[in-house]
């Protein structure tokens, strides 16, 4: 039977889209109906979703001709299912994200980057989300990326699911005011204020490394500050300004808040504090609260890294190659960068107090 039929009804709100079968479902003769089948329903299960509840259908379905490709584009037009998981390198053909434009081992690392991120593919006009993810082939052969896939992409899943059955439309994405343009002083000093008078601000440096024989290893000044006082604010400046008497101001302002506010960081101890402390800030140790040490308390089987706690607790996309093309002559993708930085390690440290709260023996 070389053709292997779709799984489901079209009508479902969820599809899942491979690029080709599972050599597992030659036997029944539709999709996810043998082993690899099985793993992904109980995964979808233990997230609370049924694999009965999806519609599965597939780019390459003749195993004869496997590089004959269906119409799934027109397929997903026509129905317009709210929800698309794609699974491995399906995402390649609908997000530009995951486009591994020259070594297939780019791929890998693009959907490792993207997995479980809500994203929006060009290829569709109408509203909805495609979450990349690994199938359930990686996912036995990797039990953590198992683990992760069900808990934290699928229950996410769920959620957005639960959301558009209450509301018959998609949840919108994070809504954040991001504040990166050249400031004159009295505003930028106006938003510190604001700062000054909040309970928490999480802070967030961006020191570009020299890579230079002449420089190296200075680990270069930091040159941007992102400050945030929400998850749904930011703001991100140069800690250095033209004029010294701007400076002084700026510094002063900063070294009360330093002292009085509690800082929110991403490795803060371990990384920030040293720039700070290099500078002459004085910082308040005490009122550090270091989202990268409470996830080794919380999750110390995980990676610990910004890029993995945004997918865990956050519904923002990824975002972290943003930071990675910029000159001093063109600032403004570095300084959002850094703005975004800010409010995701906010939105973090909040789910996280979620959580001791919930388990409050790890405090």
């Amino acid at each position: 039977m070389p053709y292997i039929s779709n799984r489901g009804d079209a009508g479902s709100r969820l599809w899942i889209v491979m690029e080709r079968p599972f050599s597992s479902d030659v036997d029944k003769g539709f999709l996810c109906s043998g082993g690899m089948g099985n793993a992904l329903d109980k995964m979808l299960r233990e997230a609370g979703v049924s694999l009965n509840d999806c519609y599965v259908t597939c780019r390459r379905p003749n195993t004869d001709a496997p590089n004959a490709v269906s119409n799934v584009e027109g397929a997903l037009s026509q129905y317009q299912p709210p929800f698309i998981l794609a699974m491995n390198e399906i995402g390649n053909v609908f997000l530009p994200e995951l486009r591994a434009k020259k070594d297939p081992e780019e791929y890998k690392g693009q959907l490792q980057k993207n997995a479980g991120s809500l994203l929006i593919s060009p290829n569709l006009h109408y509203p909805h989300y495609m979450m990349p993810f690994y199938g359930p082939d990686r996912c036995m052969a990797d039990w953590t990326e198992r683990n992760v896939t069900t808990f934290f992409d699928f229950q996410k899943l769920r959620e957005e699911l639960k959301y558009y059955h209450n509301h018959h439309k998609l949840q919108p994405l994070p809504e954040r005011v991001l504040k990166f343009h050249d400031m004159e002083l009295d505003e930028l000093l106006g938003y510190i204020d604001q700062m000054i008078a909040s309970p928490y601000v999480s802070n967030d440096i961006e020191n570009p490394v020299y890579r230079t024989k002449d420089y190296y290893p200075h680990p270069g000044y930091p040159i941007l500050i992102g400050l945030a006082n929400s998850p749904r604010f930011g703001i991100s400046f140069r800690l250095f300004r033209d004029k010294p008497s701007e400076n002084r101001e700026l510094w002063k302002r900063l070294e009360k808040m330093y002292l009085n506010v509690t800082t929110i960081g991403q490795n803060f101890f371990n990384y920030d504090s040293y720039f700070y402390k290099m500078l002459g800030f004085s910082l308040n140790l005490h009122k550090i609260q270091d989202t990268l040490q409470r996830h080794h308390i919380l999750w110390p089987e995980l990676s610990h890294k910004l890029q993995f706690m945004t997918r865990q607790y956050t519904r923002e996309p990824y975002y972290k190659d943003e930071g990675h093309n910029w000159s001093y002559k063109y600032m403004n993708n570095y300084r959002r960068y850094n703005c975004l930085d800010a409010c995701v390690t906010y939105e973090v440290w909040e789910q996280q107090e979620e959580e001791f709260n919930a388990r409050p023996h790890l405090r």
